[in-house]
């Protein structure tokens, strides 16, 4: 659901800004199964990484085509960071309100917060800037000229490149930081809210 949320974001935001081709392609959804990549799920359910297909977007229908691709691939990980605020907020009011323990619900706070970890990771995950992640498209935009040649190498290798920076695990050790410093500061404004619509 994480990943389709991040997909739908896409085609959304291609879509306000211009370009219906994901939307005639049927991908302007949050089922699963439109954004559904066989061999990217494959790798998730093995190795805990994987990927959705990527949503078709012709900058060429775009109002401001290099400006607007920054804003279609930001907007992914921007719907992710909301998702994992969301069910984060939800986590802490449902656990301050309701007493769950012994009850069908138990687990309910546990799966609220593991989805909000996950949207949150795949946020940070996809604003590395290297290809074919989102963050690679928001830094072409602030790039010289000078250094398209250099860019189209990266490009070529990106995906190789950073499965190798998965492997040694710096990919870990850069998004694990922002991953815990953002959901300790949605966990103090959701303690807040909480406090605030069930005051003690």
């Amino acid at each position: 659901m994480a990943i389709s949320i991040h997909e739908y974001a896409h085609a959304r935001m291609a879509y306000k800004l211009g370009d219906d081709t994901a939307a005639r392609a049927g991908r302007m959804t949050i089922e699963p199964w439109a954004h559904l990549d066989p061999i990217g799920a494959l790798m998730l359910l093995v190795f805990g990484f994987g990927w959705a297909r990527p949503v078709p977007v012709d900058p060429y229908r775009l109002r401001n085509p290099r400006k607007d691709m920054a804003k279609v691939a930001v907007s992914g990980p921007v719907a992710n960071l909301i998702a994992a605020f969301v069910l984060e907020t939800s986590t802490v009011l449902v656990f301050s309100r309701l007493r769950l323990i012994g009850t069908p619900w138990t687990y309910l706070t546990d799966v609220l917060r593991s989805g909000a970890m996950i949207n949150a990771a795949l946020a940070f995950f996809n604003l590395i800037p290297l290809p074919p992640l989102d963050g690679s498209k928001i830094l072409r935009v602030y790039l010289p000229y000078s250094l398209e040649e250099v860019w189209d190498f990266i490009e070529r290798y990106g995906f190789v490149i950073l499965m190798g920076l998965v492997y040694l695990g710096v990919v870990g050790a850069i998004i694990q930081p922002l991953i815990q410093m953002y959901m300790a500061a949605v966990f103090r404004v959701a303690v807040r809210l909480s406090l605030l619509l069930f005051p003690v």
